[in-house]
């Protein structure tokens, strides 16, 4: 997404007054990288994992809404069933989170209220929030939150505060004086907040929040365990007090130091430090936040988890900044309704795609000052006559990638068709080696590929340059994997009663599952064999680099892991959030479409189950102290080169689509000597 955001940047109208090609090179026959998806069987999507987009992606959702407009399919193409963005991407509310309780796992639902705004809206008007908005906004959560529990207390002036954890009356009057102690303190603090916070202010407040933890925390900690619903309270109201006073106490509400100050510090360790309990750890919300980002929030989280900066700017951004929902989903695949439409936009324009073209290594030259040379292998050349690679093939009318190769269009044996080109690990020999040269074939480079790759295809920079092995070295990644069932009977009879809902934080490794019901209008199954509920299921894969180099062993016991993994999951898991899945304690295998006749264990391998272990598929993480080796667009320490990609030091900073829109538009505008923050909005750069 990265690498086609700057194509969309750099090929603007007039774009030839300054360029004289754009040339995209894109391994295999599909676009989209960790986006990409395509049709398989029966037209069914096939993705690389679960694929949301968040209310405040306002730099994609505006690149979205203009390819849709450029296209205007109403008019081009009006046999396409989705013609506008309105139709391709829609507001989903409805979002969960899997509470652990000590009688097992319970669902804990909300609707994140809807508003008017609508995401990636030309607004001259718009103002990015301040520190001291974000802490005003976190407060009014508090507020809201105590107030809205049921016999909250009166809104303070109408009753004396004298109620307080330990006065008589039993646990009730135990739960209303813990209400009306962090109210009191909350209040107290945002009275200061929206005057000037001198040093003593800030101490003061940080004064009234230590005073309302302390109070509450010993007296309430006991009764937790017996009342489940206190205990979400609690841990929710001491999460949300914890990063108030993180933000006072560590000087970035004052604007003595900003988010990234926090980077070095996992965000569970720092809301630790600022008073939150020790068992927030196992807090819904908390593992929620980690899931999201495909992080570790076990013993190993200080090193794999999620920065304090990253998580406080993310979370800020997710709940307070959304236009019109907090979600939105797709109404078909990735590739469907963000990667052909770019596709069909950019070559209107006049860019070029190279398809089946892998880029193996970037030489410098003598000098080490730019990139000299590409070599790239071909993975195969056009069938005779063929001017160009045509990728798009119709679903429903609807333009999308094939899941495989079209080999009609190949001067290449059927065989390849079964290859995995898109791979690292695919063995297919090229057709030939490409050398690009500098100078002749090209003038600038955009590393449009993930970090993962970098170590392979950039060897002599990192042997060159101490901030390319620093970004090879420390950056870290994980692999994923994802499942995806198509069930023949709808949510509803399945026992779960809101469709289209997503839910996080459930029991690893598929902690975050998906409800997709809107998917099943554009596949095309047969009447007799035809889904009710589609189910995304995807978490993080530990799988390590082959040590020994035998890439086919290591690919095959990754894909077995996680085979494993999906038996395990619609055997032992899935009944908890669909239990009409099970009778008598086994799930129902004969509920799965498209089984061909394959029935038990067998059936799992007729729907789609993915290790995504290629360099190139691993999500990048945001982990402590890793924040500092990331690059900028023009970062890359060479005349020609320019980064684009959601590991780049790009003001987000976090493995998602707006992170690569983000990095793509400013590598287009550095490409074009413009600044990096020309046109676009919602990052924390400089």
């Amino acid at each position: 997404m990265g690498g086609l955001a700057a194509a969309w940047r750099l090929s603007e109208p007039g774009w030839r007054e300054e360029l004289e090609s754009i040339t995209v090179y894109q391994r295999g026959w599909r676009l989209g990288g960790k986006g990409a998806s395509s049709r398989g069987p029966n037209g069914r999507i096939e993705e690389h994992g679960l694929h949301l987009w968040l209310g405040y992606y306002e730099n994609a959702f505006r690149l979205l809404r203009e390819c849709y407009a450029e296209l205007d399919r109403p008019r081009t193409d009006p046999a396409a069933p989705i013609k506008t963005w309105r139709e391709a991407i829609f507001p989903a509310g409805t979002v969960g989170l899997e509470d652990r309780r000590g009688d097992g796992w319970h669902h804990w639902l909300g609707e994140f209220t809807p508003n008017e705004l609508l995401p990636g809206e030309p607004d001259a008007t718009r103002r990015e929030p301040s520190v001291a908005d974000v802490l005003r906004r976190a407060l009014q959560l508090i507020v809201d939150f105590l107030r809205s529990l049921p016999d909250s207390p009166p809104a303070p002036g109408q009753v004396a505060l004298s109620a307080s954890p330990g006065a008589p009356g039993g646990p009730d009057a135990l739960v209303a004086g813990f209400r009306v102690t962090v109210l009191a303190a909350i209040l107290e603090v945002t009275a200061r907040v929206r005057g000037t916070l001198d040093p003593s202010g800030t101490a003061q407040a940080i004064a009234a929040l230590d005073r309302a933890l302390g109070a509450t925390g010993d007296a309430l900690r006991s009764m937790v365990d017996e009342d489940a619903d206190l205990r979400r309270t609690w841990h929710l109201v001491a999460v949300m007090t914890a990063v108030v006073r993180g933000l006072l106490a560590d000087g970035i509400l004052t604007g003595q130091r900003g988010f990234r100050a926090l980077n070095d510090e996992d965000f569970l360790d720092w809301i630790t430090r600022h008073g939150a309990p020790a068992e927030v750890a196992d807090f819904a919300f908390i593992r929620g936040l980690y899931d999201l980002v495909f992080a570790e929030a076990g013993p190993a989280r200080s090193n794999r988890g999620v920065s304090a900066g990253v998580a406080v700017f993310l979370t800020t951004k997710m709940f307070f900044e959304y236009r019109g929902a907090i979600f939105w989903k797709m109404a078909a695949g990735m590739g469907d309704v963000v990667f052909a439409p770019l596709y069909e936009a950019l070559r209107r324009r006049g860019v070029e795609f190279e398809f089946f073209h892998r880029v193996d290594q970037l030489h410098l030259s003598a000098d080490r000052t730019r990139v000299e040379r590409l070599t790239i292998g071909r993975q195969a050349r056009l069938a005779p006559g063929s001017g160009t690679y045509e990728p798009l093939v119709r679903v429903g009318e609807l333009p999308g990638f094939p899941s495989t190769p079209l080999v009609e269009q190949l001067d290449a044996p059927p065989e390849i068709e079964r290859e995995p080109l898109e791979s690292h690990f695919c063995d297919w020999p090229d057709a030939e080696t490409r050398v690009l040269r500098d100078g002749e074939d090209f003038d600038v480079i955009v590393f449009a590929i993930p970090v993962g790759m970098a170590p392979v295809l950039c060897r002599e920079l990192v042997d060159d340059r101490p901030e390319w092995r620093e970004l090879t070295g420390r950056m870290t990644t994980t692999a994923t994997q994802a499942v995806q069932l198509w069930l023949r009977e709808d949510e509803v009879t399945l026992g779960w009663r809101e469709p289209g809902t997503t839910v996080s934080a459930y029991e690893s490794p598929f902690n975050t599952w998906a409800s997709m019901p809107q998917l099943i209008e554009v596949e095309r199954w047969p009447a007799d064999d035809s889904p009710g509920s589609i189910a995304y299921f995807c978490g993080a894969l530990q799988a390590p680099w082959p040590a020994n180099g035998d890439r086919p062993a290591y690919v095959a016991e990754q894909r077995a892991r996680v085979r494993a993994n999906a038996v395990d999951l619609v055997e032992r898991r899935l009944a908890h959030l669909l239990p009409g899945t099970s009778e008598a304690g086994s799930f129902r295998w004969e509920l799965l479409c498209g089984r061909n006749g394959h029935a038990g264990h067998g059936a799992i391998d007729t729907q789609l189950y993915l290790a995504n272990i290629d360099p190139s598929d691993r999500y990048v993480q945001c982990s402590p102290g890793t924040d500092a080796y990331r690059l900028r667009a023009d970062e890359s320490g060479y005349d020609n080169l320019f980064l684009a990609g959601d590991w780049t030091d790009n003001g987000l900073n976090a493995g998602c689509i707006e992170a690569a829109v983000l990095s793509g538009l400013q590598a287009a505008n550095a490409v074009l000597g413009r600044s990096r923050s020309y046109r676009v909005v919602g990052t924390w750069l400089e």
